[in-house]
């Protein structure tokens, strides 16, 4: 329950992050493709939750539809270049250093994860006595890594919010 609680609370500052970056189309790119991973996360979540060892197989599978959307961004606006929206994210598309990061949390979620599916799994099957890694690690990383997640998306908005103003001033 407390999880939940933090996906929703990231998924409205991600809400707040658009709303102040909305000016600059790469920004706003990324957390439109946040936005659909976790939306696609909490569609199939209820699901997940129904498989004990097949949640972690999930989490892991969502870290890595992450990570596809953030780093297809490019190509799928290529592809959906004859839009315009997608034609300006193309032309004006960067990697940046906050992508970096999310790309580096996404990389953990999966690791951690996979190391709870392997223990879990061993433990269903009386491998192991304790599955401590996921009683004492897994739960409290992932909410660690939703909130850098979080704040690296914020920073990555203000940060766009703060230049579009300095431009502003300038002209």
């Amino acid at each position: 329950m407390i999880s939940q609680i933090f996906d929703y609370i990231a998924s409205a500052l991600y809400v707040f992050a658009l709303i102040l970056c909305w000016k600059d189309i790469n920004v706003r790119y990324l957390i439109l493709s946040i936005l659909a991973v976790s939306s696609i996360g909490f569609a199939t979540l209820d699901w997940a939750l129904t498989m004990p060892i097949g949640f972690y197989a999930w989490s892991m599978g969502m870290s890595g539809l992450f990570i596809v959307f953030m780093l297809g961004r490019r190509h799928l606006a290529y592809k959906l270049s004859h839009i315009n929206f997608f034609a300006q994210a193309y032309k004006n598309h960067t990697y940046t250093v906050q992508e970096a990061l999310l790309f580096i949390i996404a990389l953990i979620c999966m690791l951690s994860n996979f190391i709870t599916f392997v223990e879990v799994y061993l433990y269903s099957i009386y491998w192991l006595d304790n599955a401590y890694y996921k009683l004492y690690i897994r739960d409290g990383l992932q909410k660690l890594m939703v909130i850098l997640t979080s704040f690296v998306c914020l920073s990555f908005a203000i940060k766009s919010w703060a230049f579009s103003k300095t431009s502003l001033n300038e002209q």
